[in-house]
C-alpha cells in the first residue's frame, strides 16, 4: 500500500502545483478567465498541463488505490509508479515546449507512459474480481 499512496500523493500534488502555477500565470497575463489564442503562451501551456492532468489523474489515483489494498503481482506496483512518473513527463513536455501546436518528445512519452500503465492496471483491477 505504500508505493500506491506515494504515486497517489505525488500525481495530486501535481494537479495542486499546477492549479498555483496556472493562478500565477494568471496574474502576469491579466487573463482571468480562458486562455490567449498564442500556442506559445506560458498561460495556454499551463492551463492545458493543468487539464490534462486533471483528465487522467483521478482514474489513476482510483485504480492504483484499489489495487494498493488488493493482493496482486509485482508487476502492478511498477505499473503505478509508471503512470505517477509518466505524468509528471507530460506536464514536463506542455511547460517545457516551445509551441503547443507542435508534439514534444516528453508529452509522446509520457502520454504513452500513462497508456501502457492504465491499461495494465484496468487489467489488474479486473484480474482482482474475475
Amino acid at each position: 500500500m505504500g508505493t500506491a499512496v506515494l504515486c497517489v500523493v505525488a500525481m495530486a500534488l501535481l494537479i495542486f502545483l499546477l492549479g498555483f502555477w496556472v493562478s500565477i500565470q494568471r496574474g502576469r497575463t491579466d487573463v482571468m478567465t480562458g486562455v490567449e489564442t498564442d500556442p506559445t503562451s506560458g498561460l495556454n501551456k499551463a492551463v492545458r498541463a493543468h487539464g490534462n492532468t486533471t483528465e487522467y489523474v483521478p482514474i489513476l489515483a482510483i485504480l492504483t488505490l484499489y489495487l494498493g489494498t488488493q493482493d496482486v503481482a509485482a508487476w502492478v506496483g511498477w505499473a503505478m509508479i509508471v503512470a505517477a512518473a509518466s505524468r509528471y513527463l507530460v506536464v514536463l513536455g506542455f511547460l517545457t515546449c516551445k509551441t503547443l501546436a507542435r508534439p514534444h518528445v516528453f508529452k509522446v512519452i509520457g502520454a504513452l507512459g500513462t497508456y501502457v500503465a492504465g491499461f495494465a492496471m484496468c487489467f489488474a483491477a479486473y484480474q482482482t474480481v474475475a
